[in-house]
């Protein structure tokens, strides 16, 4: 009887307690060590160690940014970014993906594909916007998209997937050339990128935004291109003495490894001046597009 009382007891436990996995999994691609993701995805925890909901007690409702990280993770680069805006009176939501899948960013960053990453970040980012449209202390009216390399991608593939009429403008600095097919949407964008940005390229002009692959046979140049044809607000902005990333901090060229063999060398970061005409020309924007 006692027996029977523990198996009922487990029975109930089973089917009145709902236990779904969050935990991204990992499925290997060809024979070279690469690696996508496979579902189901993490989403976004306002309660998660790496969220951070930031909102000044100086403004009332104010508009706010959501931020979606590079390939990385959540670094030094992506939070200098939000300090920017946060500097400007805006509040920030932020997180780290890869955090909230379990998964290591030193593995994630040179084994896994760009759209592996992107499947990361956007089951997050999806659900940070969502936060943001329903918040009370926020001004739901005045949403931004804010995203860097991957998560620069991640937010251009956001324009055409979330159906929002309350995302005001979208900033992609140095998107990924691959990964998340580009769609169509009507929202004020921009794409500021380093004049020298060739980040995994093979020459000295193969730059990111004019960069083809089998599995994106559409250049990001091309993309907008189409976009601007169709007259959408939408266009790139280029920064002399600039690299990838221009928060990476001085104008420098790297080296980068996988494993013992050179992968590629190519510029990151961007010189004082590039960085500050960056600011100005990224907070002009998302002010200019502000709705009172």
């Amino acid at each position: 009887m006692k027996r029977l009382f523990v198996i009922l007891l487990l029975l109930f436990t089973v089917v009145s307690c709902k236990v779904v996995s969050k935990t991204a999994g990992l499925k290997e691609i060809g024979s070279k060590g690469w690696y996508t993701t496979i579902g189901p995805f993490a989403e976004f925890d306002p309660k998660h160690k790496s969220v951070d909901i930031w909102v000044p007690d100086t403004v009332e409702k104010p508009p706010v940014v959501v931020y979606a990280h590079g390939g990385a993770g959540f670094r030094e680069d992506d939070q200098a970014r939000i300090d920017l805006f946060r500097r400007n009176g805006f509040a920030t939501i932020s997180f780290d993906a890869y955090q909230m899948n379990g998964l290591d960013w030193n593995f994630v960053t040179r084994r896994v594909t760009n759209k592996g990453k992107q499947q990361l970040i956007w089951g997050v980012f999806q659900g940070a916007v969502a936060h943001a449209k329903k918040s009370g202390s926020l001004d739901t009216r005045n949403i931004f998209l804010y995203g860097a390399s991957n998560g620069g991608r991640v937010v251009l593939y956001a324009g055409s997937e979330l159906h929002t009429t309350t995302v005001r403008g979208i900033i992609s600095e140095a998107p990924a050339a691959t990964g998340y097919t580009l769609g169509d949407y009507d929202i004020p964008t921009i794409i500021p990128f380093g004049a020298l940005d060739t980040w995994a390229g093979k020459s000295p002009t193969d730059y990111v935004w004019e960069r083809t692959y089998p599995s994106s046979p559409l250049s990001i140049a091309q993309w907008v291109k189409f976009l601007q044809e169709k007259e959408r607000t939408i266009k790139f902005v280029f920064y002399e003495n600039s690299g990838h990333l221009l928060f990476e901090g001085p104008l420098e060229k790297v080296t980068i490894r996988r494993g013992d063999t050179i992968a590629f060398t190519a510029y990151q970061g961007a010189d004082k001046a590039a960085l500050e005409k960056y600011e100005r020309d990224v907070i002009a924007f998302v002010k200019n597009n502000t709705v009172k």
